[in-house]
């Protein structure tokens, strides 16, 4: 026993030494993610897959692949792709991670299948997540395919949906929602069936903006095309106006109507005082038409003819000395009404005298 129990000794010596010596000699290369736990991996046969995402947060070495609910692989690599910097060979990039995965040999995935990272549980492992369109009806993807970064999408952390949910709770959200619903019930009538006829005839409304949803297109095809004709041709017009002195000229333009109306309101008070001037304007209606003749016809003021001096005679014997007897009075003075003064001229004699008068200034020859 005890050749054996040395023997054993120098066996199990020989066994940390050697180990020792692997480790020593490996050590930096050694990760023991790597090292498959039994029940952990994928039985059978399988392919390579690479997969692309924005970020991989949380996402644990050996993480397990599902697809439609079903576990078909496991995740056995993941490698940094550094951001480039634009340049003229090369638009910019940002930075992405690469997953490599291997899935089991009986599971067929389709082109265009997508990746997201999800978790079972709110505390759970995150994993990857496999889904199939229901459309897809490309190619199965083989060996070493890759889904590119626009068919993943990164998994939102459970920390930051508490953080979310935290900050809805504490800032008094929950408490605007119920005074919000409190106003709503005070607005709405007592009675319930009131408010069903309001809703009734809103979602009548609805359905009738609906049904002639047409109209409305039409409506908004013609804004837009009164909108684009008079941008388009009045272009030159709107750049002038948008320029300094364009809008200094329609600011001064606006004042400049603004102190018409107040000039008209101003004046407003001045139309019940020039009240007397109506009845005198509609006795001048004869003398006008006397007058505009003799003034505006073919040979204005020419009295050489027997029938022009005439008129002239008459329309001072029947028009100006009965509205000048007889007419409104108008004295800066005053208005006095009376009988007519006994050393006042007769018609004939007033007559005589303007016509001299006009003779005198050229008027009648």
């Amino acid at each position: 026993m005890n050749g054996l129990t040395r023997r054993a000794r120098r066996a199990g010596a020989r066994a940390c030494l050697v180990l020792a010596v692997m480790l020593g000699a490996n050590g930096c290369a050694f990760r023991p993610s790597e090292i498959v736990v039994p029940g952990s991996g994928v039985s059978g046969p399988t392919y390579h897959l690479t997969i692309e995402f924005a970020d991989v947060l949380n996402l644990p070495p050996g993480a397990k692949v599902f697809a439609d609910g079903v576990r078909v692989g496991r995740l056995t690599h993941l490698s940094l792709v550094d951001p480039v910097s634009p340049t003229a060979a090369e638009p910019a990039r940002r930075g992405y991670v690469v997953a490599d995965v291997v899935i089991r040999s009986s599971v067929r995935l389709p082109e265009g299948t997508t990746a997201a990272l999800r978790q079972e549980t709110p505390l759970g492992d995150v994993h990857i997540a496999l889904s199939v369109p229901p459309d897809a009806n490309g190619a199965p993807l083989g060996p070493d395919a890759r889904i590119p970064l626009s068919h993943t999408t990164p998994s939102l952390p459970i920390e930051d949906i508490f953080a979310g949910l935290s900050t809805f709770i504490g800032s008094g959200a929950v408490t605007d929602i119920q005074s919000i619903v409190d106003k709503m019930n005070a607005i709405l009538p007592k009675d319930p069936r009131d408010t069903a006829r309001i809703a009734a005839a809103l979602g009548t409304d609805i359905a009738d903006l609906g049904d002639h949803v047409q109209s409305l297109d039409r409506l908004l095809d013609g804004i837009g095309a009164t909108v684009d004709q008079g941008l388009q041709h009045n272009q030159p017009m709107l750049d002038e106006l948008l320029t300094p002195y364009g809008a200094q000229h329609t600011i001064d333009t606006i004042n400049a109507e603004i102190g018409v109306i107040f000039v008209l309101t101003a004046l407003g008070p001045v139309a019940p005082s020039l009240q007397w001037i109506a009845p005198l304007l509609n006795s001048l209606d004869g003398t006008v038409r006397a007058a505009v003749p003799i003034l505006f016809g073919a040979h204005p003021l020419d009295l050489d003819s027997p029938s022009n001096l005439k008129r002239v005679v008459d329309l001072i014997r029947t028009e100006i000395i009965p509205f000048v007897d007889r007419g409104p009075k108008v004295n800066v003075v005053g208005i006095s009404a009376g009988p007519r003064p006994p050393s006042a001229l007769s018609p004939d004699e007033q007559t005589d005298r303007i016509v001299q008068t006009l003779r005198m200034i050229g008027v009648v020859r």
